[in-house]
């Protein structure tokens, strides 16, 4: 069977107005509509003169409700405001407000200034304790003397086929806007 009516028929039924019907039954971005007689969703088809396309309901019994003229008293934004209002009417109130206010928890006071860290004690060095140290330090320094040569010298020397973050591409010299 054809989508398209080409029948001028009307079935001699009074013009059905959109904002008559339920909201969740029309569909403005399809141009359909769910025939009031048979529950089905059944197209709108013409230009000037809408009508629903004609259709069977069952095998070959035609509903009354095809070839039906439509007035269009309903504006887009009107009839997305009341399917809205439908659906928001469809929720219980329970489900459209929190059951309880949550508040953020208050942090703990913060405890004295002079209990929250433990001062270091203040130790003086007598001058053959401080002679003592320094001599501690210079043995150090001499075990690991030749090593630290040996890394900086190592360092120094350039590495065969790498490219460091030094001796990488090039920076541009100039300023480099973009093309418009």
């Amino acid at each position: 069977m054809s989508t398209r009516t080409r029948s001028r028929r009307t079935y001699g039924r009074a013009p059905l107005k959109l904002s008559s019907l339920n909201p969740a039954n029309i569909n403005l971005a399809q141009a359909s509509i769910v025939c009031p007689e048979c529950d089905t969703w059944r197209r709108i088809v013409g230009t000037t003169d809408l009508k629903l396309v004609g259709h069977e309901r069952g095998k070959s019994d035609r509903c009354p409700g095809g070839n039906r003229q439509f007035e269009v008293d309903l504006t887009p934004d009107r009839w997305l405001a009341r399917l809205r209002r439908q659906q928001l009417d469809a929720l219980s109130p329970e489900t459209r407000r929190a059951a309880t206010q949550h508040y953020k928890p208050v942090p703990a006071q913060p405890g004295p200034v002079h209990l929250m860290a433990a001062s270091r004690p203040e130790v003086e060095y007598t001058a053959g304790q401080r002679i003592e140290q320094a001599r501690k330090r210079m043995e150090q320094w001499k075990k690991l003397q030749d090593e630290v040569k040996d890394a900086n010298g190592r360092r120094a020397e350039p590495l065969v086929g790498a490219v460091g973050p030094i001796r990488g591409i090039e920076v541009p010299k100039k300023t480099l806007h973009p093309a418009a």
